[in-house]
């Protein structure tokens, strides 16, 4: 979850100009030690100036609302929801800022000894992300039929909280 973070806010000053808005469906690849791989379907939504939400739909439901200062996350299997006030988004920003261009196609970031690899596709379209969770296993997001610069309305990223969800502070 914390690699969702860290890349959503390194997409966030990468595309800080060019983008204004971004969804697409993403398969979410993870891959252990073993060689055992477990897949995760969703949506992702990114709207400026910081609005996004990472949407898991199978094989659980999980929203995870990122906000200039809060992460939200809803997970109603668990019936639980866990806000994270104050985040240090801009310090993150800062930090990422000096990803490693490799190539027109390849970024590499790093952030708390972790590195990610962001793909783009020729026409400077985010198409893949790849990193090593905080478990060693293998990570990989890939993203299928991405838009750019499209109308979202605000009301996706609107978060309703189930008075009967147990909420945790961090």
């Amino acid at each position: 979850m914390k690699a969702l973070i860290i890349f959503s806010l390194f997409f966030l000053k990468l595309f800080a100009i060019e983008i204004d808005s971004f969804e697409s469906s993403f398969i979410q690849t993870i891959t252990n030690d073993s060689n055992k791989k477990i897949e995760y379907f969703g949506k992702l939504y990114f709207k400026k100036p910081i609005k996004i939400l990472w949407r898991y739909e199978k094989p659980i439901k999980k929203d995870i609302f990122i906000t200039e200062n809060r992460v939200t996350i809803i997970e109603p299997e668990l019936e639980q929801i866990t806000i994270s006030e104050n985040f240090e988004v801009k310090n993150i920003i800062n930090i990422l800022k000096n990803a490693t261009k490799l190539s027109n196609e390849l970024y590499l970031a790093k952030y708390n000894n972790q590195k990610y690899l962001i793909y783009l596709s020729k026409n400077g379209i985010l198409k893949k992300i790849e990193f090593r969770d905080d478990f060693n296993n293998m990570v990989e997001i890939l993203f299928l039929n991405p838009k750019q610069n499209i109308d979202i309305n605000d009301s996706i990223f609107k978060i309703y909280i189930d008075p009967t969800f147990d909420i945790i502070y961090n």
